[in-house]
């Protein structure tokens, strides 16, 4: 593991459910990531889960282990994408103090700073949240990837 991480923080004008729900349902994934996304439950009563995200072009499904925890959700990489292994996507969703809705606090953790794919995901994270954002606030689906 490596000890650089993207970190972003973006204030949504929604409730924390509707927030949460975008990042932990079916649904919700396809609405602003990907519209071929599945979440599964890996081990009932455990908090946790499966999520596959398939993305054009690319030969499998990105692969992660989700896990809720201190009102914050976690994916975890599986073994793909090969530049992400060992990595873990971090959402905390807290009220925001500052306005109305929420405080999204995003963090992709544990790159080795040498990778050379930081600089092509840091922005493209970017991107994609802003999707997310615009879809808790309006309800309109608008995925990122949609194929």
């Amino acid at each position: 593991m490596g000890d650089y991480n993207i970190l972003m923080q973006f204030d949504i004008a929604a409730d924390p459910d509707i927030v949460e729900r975008a990042l932990t349902t079916e649904d919700g994934i396809r609405s602003w990531w990907s519209s071929r996304a599945s979440v599964g439950d890996a081990d009932r009563g455990s908090g946790g889960g499966e999520l596959r995200v398939t993305l054009p072009d690319v030969p499998q499904p990105f692969e992660f282990s989700t896990r809720q925890s201190d009102g914050a959700i976690e994916w975890v990489t599986g073994g793909f994408p090969p530049w992400w292994a060992g990595t873990t996507i971090r959402w905390d969703v807290d009220r925001n103090p500052d306005g109305p809705g929420v405080r999204l606090l995003f963090s992709h953790r544990d790159y080795d700073p040498s990778n050379p794919v930081i600089p092509i995901v840091t922005p493209a994270w970017a991107q994609i949240i802003l999707r997310l954002k615009d879809y808790a606030e309006t309800g309109v689906c608008r995925p990122f990837f949609d194929f």
